[in-house]
């Protein structure tokens, strides 16, 4: 959890300093508006690299989860075990490509 916690507070300061470096125009209104609508597209950004990341792991252990199942199952070592790891590598393909 603090790793997840330290790019939180990262990514923040990074928004900070970021929107601080914007020049100052005639009009301070506008200039808040534009360093808002930057701020709420940089963390929408953010989450949307998040998500991608959190899918392309997920792929990744579902891929995983089915060949050891079906290694153990094909070895009939831990039969039952590979068919329940068959089985859940499936259903979170299956989720993950709905959430994408």
């Amino acid at each position: 959890m603090s790793l997840l916690r330290a790019i939180v507070v990262a990514c923040l300061m990074w928004l900070i300093v970021a929107a601080s470096c914007i020049p100052v125009s005639g009009n301070p209104i506008s200039r808040e508006d534009g360093v808002f609508q930057k701020i709420v597209d940089e963390l929408v950004d953010i989450l949307e690299f998040i998500k991608e990341v959190a899918l392309d792991i997920g792929r990744i252990l579902s891929g995983t989860l089915i060949a050891v199942g079906v290694v153990l199952w094909a070895s009939d070592i831990f039969s039952y075990k590979g068919r329940k790891l068959i089985t859940s590598g499936v259903i979170l393909y299956f989720i993950l490509e709905l959430l994408s």
